[in-house]
């Protein structure tokens, strides 16, 4: 549907493309981004099992020529084979429905033509659509391989006025057929529904279940680390609910980015160490091939890449955050809290690595670590300052597509920051080095579950609600309100590796002594910043207009500046002074 000349709003009309979110229980391959589309029969679902149901209340197997038969086995077993009638809750066939070829159906079903059916093996004799009938034997009468018929069906057309009749004979294994054939009528079955979903004739796991059994054995022994959609390699494993952060990661930095092999023979606690890089590392501490077939069943489902255990458990909402009161209450808490605590965030930690030691200058003769270290703090710090000017951006997005041509671009930063659960606890903002206490209270201000996890709960709250039908807004809230556990982590993991290299005299050995410098001082870096702000000003007034390509000019312009105010905050901090982003001991 077009919107403005130029533009195409694209509609997915399958409804699991339309989740903002990773739909918990979903198999990766009911998004396009996740799955390796292999099918008929696959890694991922037997595409046949669509058409087994393709006449309402009727269920077929297509079974083929065996490549290699043993002599007992049972001859002329090929075609479309009728399995069971199954025409109770078939949404095609419901009991009140006023179309008479359903009552027809249903009649036939539930007297002596279903009767009928449940007695010898019954198969597909022919199908016929808009005046042409398709007989499923050769010209000596051997029945066609199951296969082909399949693809027979797999061409009818579906729609009110394209009617479906079908003839089942009945045959033995000398290839005989020993009854009248039965003839029904009716409409082949549309395989979703208008939401986009498979119809719900369809019982869970029927599109997998003629896959390979045990299905774990076939990977047993690929070449490399392959990763079908209902195979993992590696997961993370099972949290303990009280360790837990809302998201389902553990609260240990460790264990929550510490991979296992899903196959690993060892599944209790002390077994659930990282796995390998490679297959021929792994394969000494998996389970062999006997195991596999014995005990696949017990291999433990994955949901969302973690292992769970017999009931999965969805974790309850944050309690007491409730939706805004009014979309321009959203709006004037985004615009004078929420944005503007982004970019103070961006700002403190980007402060905090600037006062970071270059590792190249570390004493690693008396700290032998510090140098890996440091590598590792200045590259978290550094991703968690990128993320929250990332959250900034969005937060601004959020304004303009909620104001409109009302819309200015909120770059400036706010006066103090929450803490903890946000009980009436603040601190000024400030500018400081990353010192223990410090990082812990980072740790309190990305606290899941605290004061903005809870902020942002209630955007998530707030544009849920179907009067909101745009759909990226709350895909954008989703995004900044799950962040946040990864914040938190980084800040965890950060607090246990640096907190061995306290020397004693004040400050640690992974910290410049850097103190917030002068206007004067930092002369060129705030000409970078200040250059910055203005051109995201630019970008995001652009982007709200959908100026997207206008933006771009801005947006390379500030890319190219926060480089360059970077190379000058080291060489300020090389010298023992910070930026001054906003005036110390000012509001």
């Amino acid at each position: 549907m077009a919107d403005q000349p130029g533009q195409i709003r694209v509609k997915p009309r399958n409804l699991t493309a339309r989740a903002a979110y990773k739909v918990p229980g979903n198999p990766d391959n009911t998004r396009l981004d996740g799955s390796v589309g292999n099918c008929f029969p696959g890694l991922e679902m037997d595409v046949r099992n669509l058409d087994r149901r393709f006449f309402p209340g009727l269920v077929f197997n297509a079974a083929r020529v065996p490549l290699s038969p043993v002599p007992e086995a049972p001859k002329n077993s090929q075609g479309f084979h009728l399995v069971f009638v199954d025409y109770f809750y078939d949404p095609m066939l419901p009991d009140n429905s006023p179309e008479e070829w359903v009552q027809t159906l249903l009649e036939a079903y539930s007297g002596d033509i279903g009767a009928k059916l449940s007695q010898g093996s019954w198969f597909l004799s022919w199908v016929e659509q808009s005046g042409k009938r398709i007989t499923f034997k050769e010209e000596d009468g051997t029945p066609y391989d199951g296969l082909m018929i399949w693809r027979f069906i797999r061409s009818l057309e579906h729609g009110d006025d394209k009617p479906v009749s079908i003839a089942l004979e009945r045959r033995n294994h000398e290839g005989e057929v020993d009854a009248e054939q039965v003839i029904l009528h009716g409409f082949r079955r549309q395989y979703r529904t208008e939401a986009g979903v498979f119809s719900e004739a369809y019982d869970p796991g029927e599109l997998t279940q003629s896959l390979c059994n045990p299905w774990s054995h076939d990977f047993r022994d690929c070449g490399c680390h392959y990763w079908p959609s209902n195979h993992p390699d590696v997961v993370m494993a099972e949290v303990d609910h009280d360790a837990q952060l809302p998201t389902g990661q553990s609260d240990n930095p460790i264990e929550a980015e510490t991979y296992l092999d899903w196959l690993r023979s060892d599944k209790s606690p002390s077994g659930n160490v990282a796995a390998m890089n490679t297959v021929e590392q792994n394969r000494p501490y998996q389970i062999d091939h006997y195991q596999v077939n014995q005990m696949w069943s017990e291999l433990p489902i994955v949901v969302e890449g973690r292992e769970t255990g017999e009931v999965y458990e969805v974790d309850p909402e944050l309690p007491g955050v409730e939706p805004y009161g009014s979309t321009d209450e959203m709006i004037a808490d985004l615009k004078d809290r929420l944005a503007p605590m982004e970019m103070t965030l961006s700002l403190q930690y980007l402060y905090a690595y600037f006062s970071l030691a270059d590792p190249e200058t570390a004493d690693t003769k008396r700290w032998p670590t510090l140098k890996d270290d440091l590598i590792f703090a200045r590259r978290s710090v550094l991703e968690v300052a990128i993320g929250e000017m990332t959250h900034m951006r969005w937060a601004n997005q959020l304004l303009w597509e909620l104001q409109g041509a009302d819309y200015k671009p909120v770059l400036t930063p706010a006066e103090s920051l929450p803490l903890g659960a946000g009980k009436g606890k603040a601190q000024p903002r400030a500018l400081r080095p990353l010192t223990a206490e410090a990082i812990k209270d980072f740790i309190e201000i990305e606290r899941p579950g605290g004061y903005i996890d809870r902020a942002y709960a209630q955007c998530v709250a707030t544009l849920e609600q179907k009067v909101f039908s745009n759909r990226r807004l709350y895909a954008l809230a989703v995004r900044i309100d799950s962040d946040g556990d990864e914040h938190f982590l980084r800040f965890r993991q950060m607090q246990e590796v640096l907190a061995k290299y306290d020397t004693g005299d004040g400050t640690p050995a992974y910290l410049r002594p850097v103190a917030v410098g002068t206007d004067a001082q930092a002369k060129a870096a705030l000409e970078l910043y200040a250059k910055v702000k203005d051109g995201l000003a630019q970008a995001y007034t652009l982007e709200a207009k959908g100026q997207f390509e206008q933006s771009q000019t801005y947006v390379q312009q500030v890319r190219d500046d926060m480089k360059l105010l970077r190379a000058e905050g080291e060489k300020l901090a090389a010298a023992d002074i910070g930026i001054p982003f906003w005036p110390e001991g000012k509001a």
